[in-house]
Formats: structure tokens, sequence, C-alpha cells
């Protein structure tokens, strides 16, 4: 009996710990989880079309609603794939592009100088507690006495599509240059790049109305957005309560409420990004000095030894949140010589299908092989052309 006794003891406490350990430190993940069954269960019927590249191309030919690609040989512009390539998708981070090209520009003129010595508790202030954090915590572990150049920052930001130095770099630039860019770029006002951390706090109704979302066009929304994280940035009060906020209950909204909310984000088509780095391969983009600076920068993947197997020259920009997954790049594969741009957005996706098809950033993959792998290629639009006759 005291035998039996002992062991019920020894199991009931090793039961509690675990308890503690899995249950109790990590209880807000499981509420988050447990709040949000619905939107995990959503899209589980496509999740087979994540198990390889050409189920991916399948499920692309299937949902012409939640994708838009834009890739084509640079020396042939008119033949490729142009697959909802006029439907404005959620930039994202790849509106860092425009960021870059206008840091770049400064740089080049004076304006900013890229050796200067960047205090990352300065950039720390647009961090939102839950947004992106594991992007922003890997740019941090990269600068472990908290202070790096300018330029590093800038290039770490892109490598991990980081949007809080992203929201640094933004009022560094100004908002009238960064207009003023866009504008010389021939860019829709819908494309501007805004503040995350103020579209974050513009959507989160425990700080704002999300009622009158439905009544906001673009500029209002821009505005807003802006308004917020210029006041995240000078206010440390406010600073503090919407932290305190976002640490207790993120952004009080389920998972699918934040992926329809996206809607709301700077949005382009995929044939403005793509025909916009195709003149940036040309050096149409500012001047050639600038172009040259923004594609040295945007060729950080080909540090990957995967990448630089497959090409001889590769750049991007991707980025993969909430129903989103999104990426811009132009390669040259090492098979044919052949330079290829791209623009390709799965948007306003099914949250539980983004969150199987994001786990092994298979969006990432598949539009690196649209450029050196002809049977993907070939594979993806006789998926298209099935699907659409």
């Amino acid at each position: 009996m005291k035998r039996a006794l002992k062991f019920l003891f020894t199991f009931l406490a090793a039961a509690a710990f675990v308890f503690a350990m899995v249950i109790g430190l990590n209880y807000s993940g499981f509420e988050t989880l447990f709040e949000n069954e619905a939107g995990m269960a959503e899209g589980s019927q496509y999740v087979e079309n994540t198990y390889s590249l050409a189920g991916l191309a399948t499920f692309i030919g299937e949902h012409p609603e939640w994708v838009s690609i834009t890739s084509y040989n640079v020396n042939n512009p008119d033949s490729g794939i142009f697959y909802q390539e006029d439907i404005p998708r959620a930039l994202g981070a790849t509106s860092n592009l425009f960021l870059l090209m206008e840091y770049e520009r400064q740089v080049a003129e004076g304006l900013l100088d890229p050796n200067e010595t960047i205090s990352l508790s300065e950039i720390k202030k647009f961090a939102l507690p839950e947004i992106s954090e594991s992007n922003h915590d890997k740019l941090i572990e990269e600068f472990e006495d908290g202070k790096a150049p300018l330029d590093d920052v800038v290039l770490a930001m892109l490598q991990n599509s980081d949007l809080v130095s992203a929201d640094y770099l933004w009022f560094r630039l100004g908002e009238e240059n960064i207009r003023m860019l866009i504008d010389s770029l021939g860019m829709p006002e819908s494309a501007l790049p805004l503040p995350f951390s103020g579209m974050y706090m513009r959507i989160n109704p425990s700080l704002n109305d999300s009622a009158a979302f439905e009544a906001l066009n673009f500029a209002e929304f821009a505005n807003q957005s802006i308004s917020e994280a210029q006041k995240l940035k000078d206010d440390p009060a406010y600073n503090q309560q919407v932290k305190n906020q976002f640490y207790d209950d993120r952004l009080s909204l389920t998972f699918m409420q934040e992926r329809d909310a996206l809607a709301y984000f700077p949005q382009a088509t995929t044939k403005q990004l793509a025909d916009l780095m195709a003149r940036l391969l040309k050096n149409q983009v500012v001047s050639e000095e600038v172009t040259e600076a923004v594609k040295e920068k945007l060729r950080w993947p080909m540090g990957s030894e995967p990448i630089s197997r497959s090409f001889e020259d590769y750049g991007a920009i991707y980025d993969n949140r909430m129903g989103l997954l999104g990426g811009i790049d132009f390669g040259t594969s090492v098979y044919d010589g052949h330079t290829s741009v791209q623009a390709v957005f799965f948007d306003q996706l099914p949250v539980g299908f983004w969150v199987h098809m994001s786990a092994n950033h298979m969006q990432e993959d598949f539009q690196q092989r649209l450029i050196w792998d002809p049977a993907l290629y070939e594979t993806t639009q006789n998926e298209i052309a099935a699907n659409n006759e």
C-alpha cells in the first residue's frame, strides 16, 4: 500500500510539474489557440497541396482569388506567367523595397551616413509584443552590444523582414521624401509604405474604433497610422500603455480578423512590382548609383548555398504574416543564363492553410524555382490554363 501511495504521489507530482511547465507557463499560447479554433481549421482541405510544389501549383490554378503571379524573362517581357496580375495585394514587408530605395538615395546625396552608429534602444521604441517578434529578435541577436552602423541595420531589416527597424528607418527618411519617391516611381498612392506599428495599432480595437474601418479610404488610414506611430515614438507613457495592451491581449482580434485587416495595408499589383524590378535591373530607378546599391543589398540570399548553386545572381524581399505570403525577386539561372523578374503573392489565405504553407517557407522555394526549374514553370502554366479555360 505504501509503495502504491508513493507511486501515486510521484505520478501526481510529475503531472503537476508538466502541467505547470506546458500549460501554466504557456497559458497565453494555449488561450490564443483556443480562441482561434475556427481559424486554425480554416482551409484544412487544402493542406495536402502543401506537400509538394506540384500540389501548390494545382492550388494556384484552382484559386485565383488568393494568388497573383507575374514572372517573366527581362529579355522577353511579353512571354511569361501573368496570373491575376492586376489585382492589388497587400505588400507587407515587401514595401521595404521603397524604404531601401529612398535610403540609398539619401546616402548617395550625403543626407545620411551609412556608418552612423545606431542604438537599438531607439529602434525598439517601435517594437510591439507578439507582432513579428521572432523576426526582430533575429536582428537583435546580430548586434549583441546594442549598437550597429545604420547600413547594417538596413541590411538586417531586409534579411529578417523586420518591421521594427523598418519603422525606425521610415521616420529617419521622412514622410515627404517617401511620398515623393512613390510618386516619382509611378506607383499608386496605395503602395505608400506606412509604419507597421501605426497600422497594427490602428486595427487594434482596444486602441481604436475598428467600426470605422469600412468608411476609411487609404489616405485616411495612412494618416491615422502615421499619427499613431508618431505618438508611439514621441510619448514614452503612451508607448508603455500600448506595449502593455499588446502584451496582455495582442491585437484583440482573432486570426481571421487580423488576416482580413490586411486589406487596409499598402497594396500594389504583381505587375507593377515585377515591372519595377525590371526597371531596377536596367538601372532605370532614381540613378545608376542608387540602383546598384539597392541591388547589392537585395542580393543577401546569395550567401545561401542552395541559392548560389542555382543562381548566378539573385535578389529578393519576402514577407510572411497572417494570411499573407509574398515575395519580389530577380534572378539569373545558372542552367540557361536567362534573367527573370517576379512578384508572387498569396493573399487573404485561409488561416489553417496559411499556417501549414508558411511553416517551411514553401512559397519562397516555389518562387525561386519558377526561375530555374522549367518543369515547375510549365506545370504552373498548365495548371493555370486548365483551370481558367
